[in-house]
């Protein structure tokens, strides 16, 4: 009784041998102060009769920190203790450490897409944000940061300058650079400085998806890519994160039956459209094209996650160039747009009401459009709730359904103002 109990969390009467498990939250105590602290994450079993809250926690330890490896995206480094001056460079990394509750480990934080997640925006006020984009080196390095955290490679780029004569890129030889060799170099017209950052004295993390050199990347981004970005970071600043997984965990199980039960087995089509009239290059006398949602980066997760059936989960890449004609031809229930400050979602919808073709479309005639903030489509611990509302908002334009959200800033319009925006188109 006792072994399955640990083993599975299974829950059976004893005999009153004396064989008995121990409370989690005992040993959790009794270790807190050990080379290796029992971490709660890996505890599949529970006592109902006990509480974390009956313990006072071993704050001190009388050993000395252990240093901890790092090997992410190809790059090792080791860090001798806890970050506690760290800086994020993007709003996923923003509000991953916010949620572990490390804002006052951090001096920093930089490129805001859209609002904060409002559960975290007190915590957000309190730290100072270095810049609207990416801010230059001299503004990071004044920060005198232990450790920087980015869901993009360009966080780490060398300054460089582009085919077209712009110059972009972070890091010079002012700072760490020059930045080249092992773990800079990746065979592109750019290199990254996450080994000089190392020997300066800066840890660095990029989130596994978007890794420099793309084989190292995950084949398909799921869930569980999400939880284990977490569960790294949480061992890198000591945290334990399982509360948070399990808080997404749920979501994501919630999402997953909603829209099948709702819609009695049959497919929700969905186009994700991130990018309209910029962001794909064609020769001239070429089609249109726009980017989308692919089908092995996180907007297909969400979808999949959301029970959404991703018209294009057939491209690889997290985000694709697909022709406009590609989308007509698909005849999606919904379209899931991203807004972001610098691209919203209402242009996307109005430059659509702008295309003969698409005028034609039942899902513009009927405006079934979902709104996700950009700042939820990249792995950050805002995608179960995010995956959950876009379930409720692709039901609610299909079907008119209405459900209560998880505020994770996925909605849909209402269909006065689309009404409205569209009726000059």
């Amino acid at each position: 009784v006792a072994a399955l109990h640990v083993r599975t969390g299974s829950q059976t009467e004893s005999l009153e041998s004396g064989v008995s498990s121990f409370s989690p939250y005992f040993l959790q105590y009794h270790t807190s102060c050990q080379l290796c602290p029992l971490s709660m994450q890996y505890v599949v079993y529970d006592d109902a009769t006990d509480s974390a809250q009956n313990y006072n926690l071993c704050t001190t330890t009388s050993t000395t920190p252990q240093p901890v490896t790092v090997t992410n995206c190809g790059v090792s480094n080791t860090l001798a203790s806890a970050p506690t001056r760290a800086i994020t460079m993007n709003q996923g990394a923003t509000e991953f450490l916010l949620a572990m509750g490390l804002e006052d480990s951090m001096v920093g934080t930089a490129y805001l897409d859209d609002a904060i997640w409002p559960k975290h925006a007190a915590a957000y006020a309190t730290i100072p944000v270095l810049s609207s984009s990416y801010p230059n080196e001299t503004h990071i390095m004044a920060q005198n940061p232990d450790f920087i955290v980015a869901s993009y490679s360009s966080a780490f780029r060398a300054q460089y300058t582009t085919s077209s004569g712009k110059v972009r890129g972070i890091f010079t030889s002012e700072t760490v650079g020059p930045c080249s060799g092992d773990g800079s170099d990746w065979g592109q017209s750019w290199t990254t400085c996450r080994p000089q950052l190392h020997a300066a004295g800066v840890g660095t993390y990029l989130f596994e998806d978007a890794c420099e050199n793309s084989a190292l990347r995950p084949t398909t981004v799921t869930e569980e890519t999400v939880y284990e970005e977490l569960q790294a970071l949480g061992s890198v600043f000591g945290v334990d994160v399982q509360p948070i997984i399990n808080d997404m965990k749920a979501d994501f199980d919630q999402a997953a039956g909603l829209v099948s039960s709702s819609m009695s087995g049959a497919p929700l089509k969905t186009v994700w459209l991130d990018c309209v009239g910029r962001c794909c290059e064609v020769p001239e006398g070429h089609e249109e094209q726009v980017f989308v949602g692919g089908g092995t980066g996180a907007p297909n997760m969400l979808m999949q996650e959301a029970g959404l059936s991703n018209v294009f989960s057939d491209r690889s890449g997290n985000w694709v160039c697909v022709n406009v004609s590609d989308v007509i031809a698909a005849d999606p229930d919904v379209i899931v747009v991203v807004d972001a400050a610098w691209d919203t979602a209402i242009d996307k919808i109005k430059w659509l009401y702008n295309d003969e073709e698409f005028c034609h479309l039942d899902v513009l005639r009927a405006a079934r459009f979902v709104s996700i903030p950009f700042s939820a489509t990249t792995l950050s611990p805002r995608n179960g709730p995010a995956a959950l509302d876009l379930a409720v908002a692709a039901l609610h334009v299909r079907t008119g359904s209405q459900t209560e959200s998880r505020e994770s800033g996925v909605s849909s319009f209402s269909p006065y103002f689309l009404q409205y925006h569209t009726s000059c188109q």
